[in-house]
């Protein structure tokens, strides 16, 4: 099961499944969506690797933000594409 694309909003942070941030939602795309990280070069995370979308406390409200299917540290390791 993947999110639907609409629900991702530019500017969202994502985190891993550790909790521990991982960027934020640079671009929106219909596969998935270009994650903008902080010190390291940017990935296109395709909508499989997304768990959830859930707010700061853990429900489906409030200020949204995109949980992954990995840790946060995991991300360089899995081989996605870079934008161009």
């Amino acid at each position: 099961m993947s999110v639907d694309p609409q629900y991702l909003k530019v500017g969202m942070e994502v985190v891993g499944d550790d909790g521990e941030l991982a960027g934020t939602v640079k671009e929106v795309h219909e596969s998935g969506f270009h994650l903008d990280r902080p010190l390291a070069r940017d990935v296109l995370v395709p909508l499989e690797a997304i768990q959830a979308i859930v707010d700061a406390s853990g429900t489906h409200a409030g200020n949204p933000r995109v949980v992954l299917t990995i840790r946060a540290d995991s991300i360089g390791d899995m081989n996605w594409p870079h934008p161009r």
